[in-house]
């Protein structure tokens, strides 16, 4: 694999609005453009060549507002490049690592999977900025 460095870190936040406010007025970061954002759903900060995501939390329970996630949004993505994305997914699969979503979408394209103790790992791509 030939890791870029960190993408993004992602957690679960109790109020989304109050979040995005704290990240942006108190730490000076801004809502980004590279990627698309949903309101009252999550929203993805610029931290320099990283991004802080920011997503709104089920207060009944562990679970969070993404079907095919898992349960939890806190994880944290490396970087990969997007020539790269389909030779390791097949690597990750060959090593028997259990992959529990890919997709490729317009902006980014992302390969969640689970460390050895359960933490939720993701790589992350982005054909747009490549070209």
């Amino acid at each position: 694999m030939n890791i870029q460095g960190i993408d993004h870190v992602a957690v679960s936040v109790r109020d989304l609005d109050k979040a995005v406010e704290f990240y942006t007025k108190i730490l000076g970061l801004k809502i980004t453009e590279r990627e698309y954002n949903k309101p009252g759903i999550e929203y993805f900060l610029d931290a320099g060549p990283s991004l802080i995501g920011l997503i709104q939390g089920d207060l009944k329970g562990p679970h969070h507002l993404f079907q095919h996630e898992g349960i939890g949004a806190n994880h944290f993505s490396f970087r990969i490049k997007t020539k790269d994305f389909d030779a390791t997914l097949e690597k990750l699969k060959t090593a028997g690592v259990e992959i529990i979503y890919s997709k490729k979408r317009e902006k980014s394209w992302s390969i969640y999977f689970k460390d050895l103790d359960g933490n939720k790992l993701e790589l992350t791509a982005w054909p747009l900025e490549e070209k």
